[in-house]
């Protein structure tokens, strides 16, 4: 069987948010399932002829419909890294559903019962077109859906000699929802590839291809609400390359340009977590962010990328020269949240990279941003 579309641009996981999707669509239908069965049943006679069997299937469908919403609000709360366990309960939701419902409507072909089969249909063909719209994002669960719920009639038809007509329609109706699953697949896949490029797009610097001081301060606020929540210690780096004016001035700014990109894969390069958040901030400045980092480990990412920078040649056709960077940093273990506190933790290692500028430039210098906060006045130190 085919295998999904590929995601065409970088960024977060895209399958989180392709079973978000998956989940936010399915939810309100979660209880159609037992509550159109109840109406029907009692409504076509079938509850009264069959009372245990329509209490049992009653039964059966709520209580798949309680584990499902129980899964998709799990589902909703859980990160990507511990997702796989509940997609397999989803899975099996699904599926289990779907066969129920499919074999009571296979059932009703044999039932005699005219207004049952009639109800049976109607509610099933409805059920399917729902479901496939929903799971379209998943090609496979899409599929397995309509599979599921259909092969018990076409199965039923094929048995019995005086429905062939009837089983004509369903597998008429299964090959048309295949085909609707393909073509919903393929539209939503390449409306979400389009959203994550223009996300990624408005999000990245065009000449540097970090992210931009819009992303960056988006992070920082988020980051700072996460790491008050968990009581972790959050790092902000600015950084800024030293003499950049007469570098321009001297070798022209197609030169400087290339100086600002050779700085960017040298930062890209020293930044292996996933979690850290590297941006052009704006002109030769750069800024960082380390989750999770105390000022120990912030002061040796920031102290490796210097040294790494001061040893880098710079080369752009015939011209070679050598950089260097000034490096402010503020560490610190937060227990609050604030409207301003990402603004205060920026402006702390915004004030230490001036410290450095003044002290002779390419060093780096910490700010003593935990005191600092308490005291409301930044103090550092080297």
């Amino acid at each position: 069987m085919a295998t999904e579309p590929s995601i065409q641009v970088e960024g977060s996981d895209p399958w989180l948010r392709v079973w978000r999707d998956i989940v936010k669509r399915a939810t309100p239908g979660i209880f159609v399932y037992p509550i159109f069965w109840a109406v029907i049943a009692a409504s076509s006679g079938f509850h009264h002829a069959h009372p245990e069997l329509s209490w049992s299937v009653i039964a059966a469908l709520s209580g798949i419909s309680i584990v499902r919403l129980f899964n998709v609000l799990h589902l909703k709360r859980l990160r990507t890294e511990k997702r796989s366990a509940w997609q397999v309960v989803f899975w099996a939701g699904v599926v289990a559903h779907s066969g129920i419902y499919g074999s009571m409507f296979a059932l009703s072909l044999l039932s005699g019962n005219g207004q049952f089969s009639l109800l049976m249909a109607f509610s099933g063909a409805g059920i399917v077109a729902g479901g496939v719209n929903s799971f379209s994002p998943r090609r496979n669960l899409a599929y397995a859906y309509a599979i599921v719920f259909l092969l018990p009639g076409i199965l039923v038809a094929l048995w019995s000699q005086n429905l062939w007509v009837e089983g004509g329609f369903i597998a008429t109706y299964l090959f048309y929802m295949w085909n609707l699953v393909r073509q919903q697949n393929a539209e939503y896949w390449v409306s979400l590839n389009n959203e994550r490029t223009l996300e990624l797009q408005s999000r990245t610097d065009a000449l540097t291809t970090l992210n931009n001081r819009r992303y960056f301060d988006e992070k920082l606020t988020e980051l700072c609400h996460l790491s008050s929540r968990d009581h972790v210690h959050l790092s902000v780096l600015v950084l800024d390359c030293d003499f950049f004016k007469a570098i321009n001035d001297k070798y022209g700014h197609d030169f400087g340009d290339e100086c600002l990109r050779q700085i960017a894969n040298v930062l890209t390069s020293n930044l292996p977590r996933a979690t850290d958040i590297c941006a052009r901030y704006g002109g030769e400045e750069f800024s960082i962010i380390l989750a999770g980092t105390d000022l120990q480990g912030a002061q040796l990412v920031a102290e490796r990328i210097r040294a790494s920078i001061e040893k880098m040649d710079v080369r752009y056709r015939d011209i070679q020269t050598h950089i260097t960077i000034s490096i402010g940093l503020v560490s610190v273990r937060l227990s609050s949240f604030d409207a301003g506190l990402p603004e205060r933790l920026f402006k702390y290692a915004d004030e230490a990279l001036y410290l450095a500028k003044e002290q002779g430039r390419n060093r780096v210098v910490s700010s003593v941003a935990s005191s600092a906060l308490r005291a409301g006045k930044p103090g550092v130190e080297k």
